[in-house]
């Protein structure tokens, strides 16, 4: 409660007392009392009303990070991050098409749904001098910015507090696309044009790649303490997905890695840069649209044909989910085969009326008997 009224007091050596206007107020919890001898009345009310008046105007609310300062700030966060570069490239387009002064509280849904639609309508040229050709952005180029600003805008409202309500950023829909994988032939071909490379050690990082689905960067940053030949297993501390993982070697691999002269420790593959070599032998062995992660899906595509099931893919991989592995699902459609064997008889009168569980019986069992009884 606030009230203005006087109160007495005494001067340090007089023996009379004095009385001053003033006032006493509750403010943020705390009593707070003014008085002073030179006010009358009217001046203790106005000093109360313009602390009143002050107390009771709304604070600024806080401006917040601009774009520029929560992008500084998300690489801070993301600093172990192996594909910090690429983030770093989207960023700065970010904060080109978006605004680097923008506020992260301006950037509404509207606001970004407008930014999107400007991307799909982009056009941009492919090709070199006339044969050029304008093509419009993938849904994957689109959705690569628009993912990593969702993440941004999350971590400033659960981890930073600086954000109350994270805006909705809707994904374009990125169709499937070609899974190239080599077929025995091709391999035959490239593994032979790799052994007629200088490069000494390409042959042997091709077939490890083959035959393990290693990636190239564990590939090249494979060390000897993490290849323990004894039990027939590498060892990958450090992976895309962030968890340890062991990879059993067959024989191939085995007498690949053999052949690279194991050590008790140093790196496993001397050179650092093997890309240049391995085109080479691409161009030689005359393949079409082969890269080093072709060589990923090829064993992950010859696993499945020759009955690895999809959940020990996913762990042979290291796939953090089976989303990703399930892109090799049509590959083995022998449990498919068997799940729809299982409704044998369904639309046959005399079996459907007692059906038996568990029957499996293939339909190329079943064309035999068909025809056996036509004769």
């Amino acid at each position: 409660m606030a009230k203005v009224n006087q109160r007495p007091w005494r001067a340090p050596g007089q023996r009379a007392k004095r009385k001053a206007w003033g006032y006493t107020v509750q403010v943020d919890g705390t009593q707070k009392r003014v008085y002073k001898a030179g006010w009358t009345r009217d001046d203790a009310e106005k000093a109360l009303a313009a602390l009143l008046l002050q107390v009771e105007q709304p604070k600024p609310k806080p401006q917040g990070l601009t774009l520029a300062q929560a992008a500084e700030r998300y690489l801070t966060t993301k600093a172990r991050k192996r594909s910090l570069g690429e983030d770093k490239r989207i960023l700065e387009h970010l904060k080109s098409a978006l605004g680097m002064d923008t506020r992260l509280t301006d950037l509404t849904a509207s606001r970004i749904s407008e930014y999107k639609n400007s991307r799909l309508a982009a056009l941009r040229k492919s090709g070199a001098g006339g044969d050029a050709i304008e093509r419009r952005l993938t849904a994957a180029a689109v959705n690569r910015p628009l993912a990593l600003l969702r993440h941004l805008l999350r971590l400033a409202h659960e981890e930073w507090e600086v954000l109350e309500v994270v805006p909705r950023v809707r994904l374009e829909k990125e169709p499937q696309g070609r899974l190239r994988w080599l077929s025995q032939e091709e391999i035959n071909r490239l593994v032979d044009a790799a052994g007629k490379s200088r490069n000494k050690e390409l042959r042997a990082a091709v077939v490890i790649a083959l035959n393990t689905g290693l990636r190239l960067s564990e590939l090249l940053g494979l060390d000897w303490i993490y290849v323990d030949l004894s039990r027939g297993v590498i060892r990958l501390e450090i992976t895309k997905s962030g968890r340890r993982r062991e990879v059993p070697l067959n024989d191939d691999s085995y007498r690949a890695l053999v052949s690279l002269g194991p050590k008790v420790e140093g790196r496993v593959f001397q050179t650092r840069f093997i890309k240049t070599a391995y085109n080479n032998a691409v161009a030689i062995a005359k393949l079409d649209d082969v890269n080093f992660h072709t060589l990923r899906h090829t064993f992950a595509s010859w696993a499945v044909m020759r009955g690895v099931t999809l959940k020990e893919l996913q762990e042979l991989l290291g796939h953090s989910s089976l989303t990703m592995t399930m892109r090799y699902a049509h590959l083995a459609p022998e449990h498919l085969r068997t799940a729809v064997g299982r409704l044998e008889g369904l639309t046959n009168s005399r079996r459907a009326e007692t059906p038996t569980q568990g029957s499996t019986q293939e339909p190329s069992a079943l064309m035999r008997s068909s025809q056996n009884s036509s004769k």
